[in-house]
């Protein structure tokens, strides 16, 4: 089972069945528009087939080559049809109905690894999640991302590998290398504390030149920004330093400019190494100025 189909329910994933009919993932389907085909020789017809192809997006079937004609049949991406002819950019085909019209040949693909279902939501990479040219194992290795990486994900079936789009280009990548949700780093990876011999921030020292910048502090409740830290996959135990500052696991809570520092980045402090959970207005008169949670 993909992860797409557990974790984001609205994601609808695909299965092929026997016809090669997609169905989205709750069951339901499109209506095909099905013609009497009594007087078809179909036996006949499947004797001159060249090749079975699947459709790569949903298309209708024309009683004639030309854009303009009138509509004999509609089927849905990975449907299956049999080229009879194959001239130009309209072919010819029979379809699952067995009504015969014509199809653009961009939208047929003799792999199934081709079809996909649209999607548009965005995924996280696990480490050293490979970028892929085609959807094949012996593709050609185009980038390679770190973990937690973006990856746009525009198109997803029941296979293994997913279409996703970067800068305008497309690529494919194994699907069981990218999460719904970015991976929680071991906080065992990072210094716990900096070594800063400057002015370290104090309820009398409100406002100093820290190790990144200026620094203030303010005390609020926290319970909402660690709702978010939480929903964000965040799971470290928030908790109150003797010495009044306010922490999630090992780090300082701050507040940031996200644009500079987004939430869950790392950032050192006078007070020690910090993870920024929230931000505030602040940030427009001073973009570098770091917000530290205190209970003072």
């Amino acid at each position: 089972m993909k992860k797409i189909a557990h974790v984001l329910p609205i994601l609808a994933g695909i299965m092929f069945v026997p016809s090669m009919q997609l169905y989205a993932m709750d069951g339901t389907k499109k209506s095909n528009l099905i013609s009497d085909t009594d007087n078809i020789d179909l036996e006949a017809l499947a004797s001159t087939a060249k090749q079975t192809m699947y459709l790569t997006s949903d298309a209708s079937i024309l009683s004639s080559d030309s854009s303009v004609s009138s509509q004999v049949d509609y089927q849905l991406a990975g449907t299956t049809v049999t080229i009879i002819e194959a001239s130009g950019d309209k072919v010819k085909v029979i379809s699952q109905n067995g009504n015969i019209g014509y199809i653009d040949s961009e939208k047929l693909t003799s792999n199934k690894e081709y079809v996909f279902v649209k999607e548009d939501v965005t995924f996280y990479a696990d480490s050293d999640a490979e970028l892929l040219n085609v959807p094949f194992d012996d593709g050609d290795v185009v980038e390679t991302l770190n973990e937690n990486d973006e990856v746009h994900v525009v198109g997803s079936n029941d296979l293994t590998y997913w279409k996703v789009e970067k800068n305008g280009n497309i690529y494919y990548i194994n699907s069981d290398s990218i999460n719904a949700k970015k991976k929680k780093t071991s906080s065992s990876t990072y210094i716990q504390s900096v070594s800063w011999n400057g002015q370290t921030l104090t309820p009398s020292a409100g406002t100093i030149m820290g190790p990144s910048g200026k620094e203030t502090y303010y005390n609020l409740n926290m319970s909402g920004v660690v709702s978010i830290m939480r929903a964000s996959g965040n799971t470290d135990e928030y908790w109150v330093r003797d010495d009044g500052v306010k922490m999630l696991g090992n780090y300082v809570m701050v507040a940031a400019n996200f644009a500079l520092h987004p939430r869950g980045s790392l950032i050192q402090t006078s007070l020690g190494m910090a993870i920024v959970c929230d931000t505030g207005s602040f940030v427009y008169s001073n973009p570098t100025q770091i917000d530290i949670a205190v209970a003072w």
